[in-house]
């Protein structure tokens, strides 16, 4: 069908949200039981259980209950068979605008500019409350699906309370684990703080209501523009108002391709008494190593998104530059709008850019390569579990297959045509296995995909829906 007559059949199209999504109950499902991982290669990320061939991992109540060998299953409990798989802990998304699931592939030509005065000006501000619940929902699959089981949303999209309310309806029913960072609105033109005074009144509200607890599958985060985006004053004037809160805040800043970039920022913050450990740094390339002490120092955490990164002209990533400075790091995949692929590209992407930075490097002080890999493929699978989890203040919560912890994991085949032989199980799963070896996805206990297939019935529907609403809002964005 020509696209002119696509689009206009999807334009006319009826809304089917209601009917599809009372298909099937939205709380708790699937539904968690007891269950027994048997005979997988368990790739802990627990410094003190390190990894474990041929073992069981016992969870009770969406918590993992033990980690060991011929452990016995309990009257009633399920036993997946892990035999010839790789079971290791769910990855930790620390950054990815997940409302953008509905433009996915817009910015695939975009450079920096076209993405803001095409996503940020004509995409995102003409979204509906229910456009952002599907978006999020359908992306927070694609998420799970893809071996996410922990993502930071930033989410811009959420323009309204009626906005974020669907929003986190969207990340509730979705089944996945969540810091729904809600966007606190930017000042008017005049400078008036009205629209973030009302957010942020509705952010007070959830924090003490349904997104209450620091520990449930879906929490309550914030973002705002930040001081690379506007004057310093009102800036940290936004930055105080979100302090009662206590929640990470996150901004993008330290990017060479911002136009109003703040030197000195990290120091203008610790001055102010607003660098702490409730604030999370997006990119920030472009500090320098003092910068990142200061900033570790201090509490704040770094979340790097890598392959945006090197296409966007935010600079080199500074992910071992961060963690050289003991700065807490995560990795993120950022804009559905032209990135997909979920944690398994970015620890590839990170892991090859470093290597060849330090390659180039060496060339040019030594005439030649160096002796031997700076960064390794257990580097990166920390920053994907364990260490994205604590920078994300999580590290108790989820991150590694740790007695005690929720069980968020994944059961990757070790016996496909990407994988066999495996040989060494860490590089196997960072280097070699692809989304296709995904066998298994846990999130707090409950099975979301099993046998290479998610469970959720809607998701069909969803997607179909998900279509139709898009083509109808790049409509709605041609003729603006």
């Amino acid at each position: 069908m020509e696209r002119r007559s696509f689009m206009k059949a999807a334009a006319g199209a009826a809304t089917v949200w209601p009917a599809w999504a009372a298909a099937a109950p939205a709380a708790d499902r699937p539904a968690r039981r007891d269950f027994l991982v048997r005979g997988g290669y368990v790739v802990s990320m627990d410094a003190r259980l390190g990894d474990m061939p041929m073992a069981d991992v016992l969870v009770v109540d969406g918590r993992i209950a033990e980690v060991g060998r011929n452990l016995s299953a309990p009257s009633g409990a399920a036993v997946i068979d892990g035999t010839g798989m790789i079971v290791s802990p769910g990855f930790v998304n620390g950054h990815i605008h997940l409302a953008q699931t509905m433009q996915r592939g817009v910015s695939t030509e975009h450079t920096f500019a076209d993405y803001y005065s095409t996503l940020v000006l004509k995409y995102s501000n003409r979204m509906s409350p229910d456009d952002v619940r599907l978006a999020e929902y359908v992306g927070a699959l694609e998420q799970m699906s893809l071996g996410t089981t922990t993502l930071m949303d930033w989410n811009r999209e959420a323009m309204t309370p009626e906005h974020a309310e669907a929003a986190v309806d969207g990340l509730l029913d979705s089944g996945v684990r969540a810091i729904f960072a809600y966007s606190i609105a930017a000042r008017t033109p005049q400078g008036s703080d009205a629209p973030l005074r009302r957010m942020l009144e509705h952010a007070r509200s959830l924090r003490v209501g349904r997104l209450s607890s620091d520990q449930g599958r879906v929490m309550l985060g914030a973002c705002l523009p930040g001081p690379d985006f506007m004057p310093l004053e009102p800036a940290f004037a936004d930055m105080r108002m979100l302090r009662d809160l206590q929640v990470l805040t996150s901004f993008h800043c330290a990017a060479p391709i911002y136009a109003q970039r703040k030197k000195g920022l990290i120091a203008t913050l610790a001055q102010q008494g607003l660098l702490d450990g409730r604030l999370q740094l997006v990119h920030a390339n472009d500090l320098d190593a003092g910068e990142f002490r200061l900033a570790a120092d201090q509490g704040a955490c770094l979340v790097s998104t890598p392959e945006a990164e090197l296409h966007c002209g935010h600079g080199h990533p500074a992910i071992w530059k961060a963690a050289r400075g003991r700065m807490p790091v995560s990795l993120g995949t950022d804009i559905p709008s032209a990135f997909g692929g979920g944690m398994m590209t970015q620890m590839r992407t990170a892991l090859a850019a470093e290597i060849a930075r330090l390659n180039a490097q060496s060339f040019a002080e030594t005439g030649k390569a160096p002796a031997a890999k700076a960064v390794s493929a257990r580097d990166m699978l920390g920053l994907a579990t364990a260490d994205g989890a604590k920078a994300l203040g999580l590290g108790d919560v989820t991150g590694s297959i740790t007695p005690g912890k929720r069980a968020d994991l994944l059961l990757i085949r070790s016996d496909s045509v990407a994988t066999a032989p495996m040989l060494d199980p860490v590089g196997t799963l960072v280097l070699q296995a692809t989304p296709a070896d995904i066998d298994t996805v846990i999130v707090d206990g409950r099975v979301v995909k099993t046998g290479g297939r998610m469970v959720d019935p809607r998701i069909e529907p969803a997607a179909r829906e998900l279509r139709q609403r898009a083509l109808r809002m790049v409509q709605r964005a041609q003729q603006a």
